[in-house]
């Protein structure tokens, strides 16, 4: 017992070393972007980045638990000028947009004239920082470095395989599609039908119209030897619900609908044998009258498609209406948003328990409060955590 005892007292030890005993950071400068290029030139050094947003846990864990390390602080405050930016305020969708960040956290390493050195997304360990530091100040290894070997004609499977997990850690997801359907079109069948493949497939391609993962779909059991049916259904599922989301999620200021998109999307859904298909299809139609933005025609498929009884839990169909009234929300028709108000009564009113039925209360509360009914829309928020737990 006394030497069990003596060996937590040791393991406490060597952990209060390493997390309590820390009392440096990461010194983040103060200023915009302009300056940042200007310190960057005169201290000659490169510009470490951290994109994050208001909202992003792992954000704040890496700001807490990683740039608060000493090995962390001593590494990265010696070697870069460290700038930190909400990508989603000022200068942040701009930057955005030059250095393509879509995810959070990216962090990312520029030289000091702006180009993009390296990057990489998420939440990432002591080690795991440091280690991308070092590679971004020797060039080696790097986003860039494989970019350009790769462009050069380097094609030696060993190099592309590290190419696409270096192009996954940085959320790269066109030069993912495009380097990982290169690489998979050179592959043999019996190459293909492997659990390595699989996990390249899974890892990096998403869109279920691209030809490789149509021909996943349509041989869909050829995998099943080193991958459970299940799962295999799983992903193909997935990839339809993400298309048809981002048809549901459509808005003028994200571009122009994609009729011809829509339509394959329609059609080949059709073709697919899994539970979920009606509600994608249902989902579609109602999702067609926002390219007019005729509000009425979509509230009425709405209707029409609950009717049906394919939206087979709760959740499938809390989600439909959910997703939907946001564009109720944004139209700015009173009469419309009155019309939601009232159906959402009904809705919590039969909800099956205090989870949906709060969940409801939420979506109304936004809703009262486009409508300028701003109390009613605080005391639903007030009450719908304690109605969760009913």
């Amino acid at each position: 017992m006394k030497i069990i005892q003596y060996i937590l007292l040791v393991c406490s030890l060597c952990l209060f070393g390493e997390t309590g005993a820390q009392n440096r950071s990461i010194e983040f400068r103060e200023g915009n972007w302009e300056q940042m290029l200007k310190m960057a030139k005169k201290e000659k050094k490169m510009i470490f980045v951290d994109c994050y947003t208001s909202w992003c846990g792992p954000c704040k864990m890496l700001a807490k638990n990683i740039f608060t390390q000493d090995s962390v602080a001593d590494f990265y405050n010696a070697n870069f000028i460290c700038f930190q930016i909400d990508m989603e305020k000022g200068e942040g969708p701009e930057l955005a947009r030059k250095y393509g960040v879509a995810a959070f956290p990216t962090l990312l390493y520029v030289d000091k004239d702006g180009m993009l050195k390296h990057c990489v997304v998420g939440y990432l360990q002591t080690h795991e920082l440091i280690l991308n530091g070092e590679k971004a100040l020797k060039g080696e290894q790097t986003l860039l470095d494989f970019q350009r070997r790769y462009d050069a004609g380097e094609r030696d499977r060993a190099f592309v395989k590290q190419y696409i997990d270096v192009l996954f850690k940085a959320y790269r997801p066109q030069l993912q599609k495009e380097v990982v359907t290169e690489y998979i079109n050179g592959l043999s069948d019996a190459e293909f039908y492997t659990r390595e493949t699989w996990d390249i497939i899974i890892r990096n391609l998403s869109d279920p119209l691209s030809p490789i993962l149509k021909k996943v779909a349509a041989k869909r059991y050829y995998f099943s030897h080193v991958v459970s049916r299940d799962t295999i259904d799983i992903f193909i599922d997935y990839t339809l619900k993400n298309a048809v989301s981002s048809f549901v999620w459509w808005t003028p200021d994200k571009g122009v609908f994609n009729q011809q998109r829509y339509d394959e999307l329609l059609a080949y859904i059709f073709t697919q044998p899994l539970p979920k298909v009606p509600q994608y299809v249902a989902s579609l139609y109602a999702a067609a009258y926002l390219k007019t933005g005729d509000i009425r025609g979509m509230l009425d498929e709405i209707y029409r498609s609950l009717q049906y009884g394919i939206f087979y839990t709760p959740q499938d169909k809390l989600d439909f209406i959910r997703n939907f009234l946001r564009h109720v929300e944004t139209c700015g028709n009173e009469t419309f948003m009155n019309e939601a108000n009232a159906w959402l009564d009904k809705l919590m009113e039969s909800a099956p328990s205090g989870y949906y039925k709060s969940e409801y209360m939420k979506v109304k509360a936004r809703i009262l409060r486009v409508l300028g009914k701003v109390d009613e829309a605080n005391e639903l928020e007030l009450q719908a955590p304690k109605v969760r737990m009913s």
